[in-house]
């Protein structure tokens, strides 16, 4: 039996893939086996000749999942959600800014720099003690579409030339800063640290004046030249499932950084409407669950939506 990838390219299918896929999402091994082992009698009997499409396989598996586990079935449902953290990048460029507050860094999204020849848009940059990170972004809308050379090359150039600029307070506009941990939701004047607000707020951290680490990092995957490419570069990189072990994948999972996108209480426009409010987290809603009153949510579908917030917590 063959499947059809979202690439285009095809492969026997093999339930070990499956699942390894339901046991990572926290269903008990004998589950998982079971659930692959119908899946792959019912393709086989289908009587249908062409490849079976893993989306066909996904749709099928989260629905027995979510049968005996609706918070495996979630966690399950993880790569389809970083898929719907669109149309435009620009709920993914939070995402990202999130996980590196997650590792205790400030952070801000949608930055021009000067490099040390021309000015550059930079998606995410974050610091903590003496290290400067930018990052660029890459949002997919297709599981089949893969950052490639020519990116890392393009992405690498910029890098080289930001690296001959030296940065302060002053380099960044800083009320767009959004760690409430560290700032309450309050606003920096820019390249200065007065608060605009009634609370005392503390000061943000210094910037360190040069930039210590360039990453390139997707929702999807690398072509495997880039990943070459890179390696010998000293770009980093983090995609859905790259590096292994430390995948971007990883990193949900151990901060518990849940896109709202996994919700099946919420619908498509509702997500869309949340993250124009620039919340992508489920635990930012969770926290912020007036925004839903505002919405227009009754309380029963508010209960529903946080009662599915709190099984991934």
């Amino acid at each position: 039996m063959q499947i059809l990838k979202a690439d285009g390219t095809t492969e026997p299918f093999d339930s070990k893939k499956l699942i390894f896929a339901l046991t990572h999402a926290g269903a008990k091994y004998p589950v998982a086996r079971e659930i692959a082992d119908q899946i792959e009698e019912k393709c086989f009997h289908s009587g249908d000749s062409n490849a079976i499409k893993t989306d066909y396989i996904y749709k099928m598996a989260f629905k027995q999942l979510k049968n005996i586990s609706r918070n495996s079935a979630l966690k399950f449902s993880l790569k389809r959600a970083m898929l719907e953290l669109g149309p435009s990048g620009f709920p993914f460029e939070e995402f990202v800014a999130e996980v590196w507050r997650a590792k205790g860094y400030t952070a801000i999204t949608g930055q021009i720099v000067y490099g040390g020849c021309v000015s550059h848009e930079v998606d995410v940059i974050a610091w903590k003690d003496d290290e400067l990170v930018m990052i660029e972004a890459k949002y997919h809308s297709d599981g089949g579409s893969r950052t490639d050379l020519k990116t890392a090359l393009y992405v690498k150039a910029r890098y080289d030339d930001i690296r001959q600029q030296t940065f302060s307070m002053k380099s960044f506009d800083l009320s767009k800063v959004v760690d409430e941990s560290l700032l309450d939701m309050h606003t920096f004047e820019r390249g200065s640290q007065n608060v605009t607000g009634s609370k005392p707020m503390p000061a943000i951290p210094e910037v360190p004046q040069k930039l210590t680490e360039g990453w390139l990092i997707t929702n999807t995957h690398f072509s495997d030249t880039a990943i070459t490419y890179a390696s010998c570069n000293g770009l980093r990189l983090l995609s859905y499932d790259y590096p292994e072990g430390n995948s971007l994948q990883d990193e949900i999972i151990k901060y518990k950084l849940y896109p709202l996108t996994c919700l099946t209480t919420l619908t498509t426009s509702d997500k869309r409407e949340l993250m124009l409010k620039n919340i992508t987290l489920c635990k930012t809603l969770h926290t912020k669950n007036e925004i839903m009153v505002e919405m227009g949510f009754s309380k029963e579908k508010i209960h529903a939506v946080l009662a599915e917030i709190s099984s991934l917590m």
